[in-house]
């Protein structure tokens, strides 16, 4: 199509540059809010001037600076990966159904954190991702062995679904053997931006920083790989390098936000459908994209958890939830019809 309405952005550059920056002025805003609001509202002048004129003497610039900061931080990075994992882990399966939390690579991941800790106690920060990787790992493979080899995206939706809920009863039957770990890890479980800071996001930056270059090292072959993979296979994509190097890449995204956060569900399902409404073109736009919209869905869910039942809050997890869930209803009513 070559009308306006149908115009590929990868055709249209300077609207798509057009659209990221203004996406890029809400996410600003929702940050600007996401710093102001909370068990403490502080007016729009307090926290200009904590971020631009701090005064270390100033209780209320000390709340922005060291804590609202470090949080927003946090969802704006485990939103931007979330996002990108979503987009791989939809392609690489071809399945509009697909999630990290869904396949049960959240879960895995989840399972093996808290496994590792409580066989290990007083175990290293350092060493959690590693537990993550190896249980995201683990549900991957057994995912793909039950999904079989036919493209039949229900089937490794419903194997995906069943692994996730094995490894949720697993991780709580091992908590239930530790209730001082329960309580310790009950809050991080649903998925909790409060809970993570800075630090941790630090650990985990070369991780991140891997998955995300093999992530972009693929797009090309993604983009043939929508053609089909027959097709794909015809202009020299090889698909299996395409499938392990996308999962690796899913693996360490997805496994280095659970060992931050936790197991925060269902924005790689949102984030990808919500991009292709407006951007249909090749898979550079698609990303970049969904590192904006996938960062301003966390933020603004994490703004949403400490406002709603304000002066108490909620898990970040628990909103995303109740964002995707619906969704994700809907979007299998009309796969299956």
């Amino acid at each position: 199509m070559s009308d306006a309405a149908g115009l590929s952005p990868a055709r249209r550059p300077g609207l798509s540059f057009a659209g990221l920056g203004l996406l890029g002025l809400v996410l600003l805003f929702t940050a600007f809010l996401h710093l102001g609001l909370g068990a403490k509202a502080l007016d729009w002048a307090t926290t200009w001037q904590a971020l631009f004129q701090y005064d270390p003497t100033d209780l209320d610039h000390a709340v922005v600076r060291d804590s609202r900061l470090a949080r927003l931080l946090v969802a704006v990075v485990v939103g931007a990966v979330l996002a990108v994992a979503g987009v791989l882990i939809q392609a690489i399966t071809d399945n509009p159904l697909a999630d990290p939390g869904i396949l049960g690579i959240n879960g895995g991941a989840a399972f093996f954190v808290v496994a590792g800790l409580l066989m290990v106690p007083g175990t290293d920060f350092a060493y959690l991702p590693w537990y993550a990787f190896l249980g995201a790992v683990s549900a991957a493979v057994i995912v793909a062995l039950l999904g079989g080899r036919a493209h039949n995206p229900v089937r490794l939706t419903l194997a995906g679904a069943a692994v996730a809920a094995l490894f949720s009863a697993m991780t709580a039957t091992v908590l239930l053997l530790d209730q001082q770990g329960l309580d310790k890890l009950r809050h991080w479980l649903t998925g909790a931006i409060g809970a993570a800071d800075v630090s941790k996001l630090l650990q985990v930056t070369p991780y991140l920083v891997i998955g995300l270059l093999l992530a972009l090292s693929q797009v090309r072959s993604l983009d043939a790989h929508r053609l089909g993979a027959r097709a794909a296979a015809g202009l020299g994509v090889n698909i299996l390098r395409l499938k392990v190097v996308g999962l690796a890449a899913v693996v360490l995204l997805s496994g280095s936000v659970v060992a931050v956060a936790g197991p925060i569900g269902f924005v790689g399902l949102v984030v990808p459908h919500a991009v292709r409404l407006v951007v249909n073109a090749d898979y550079r736009w698609i990303l970049g994209y969904s590192v904006i919209v996938g960062a301003l869905l966390v933020v603004l869910a994490d703004l949403l958890a400490r406002v709603v039942v304000r002066p108490y809050e909620i898990n970040t997890g628990i909103v995303t939830a109740m964002i995707g869930g619906p969704l994700f209803i809907a979007l299998v009513i009309r796969r299956v019809k």
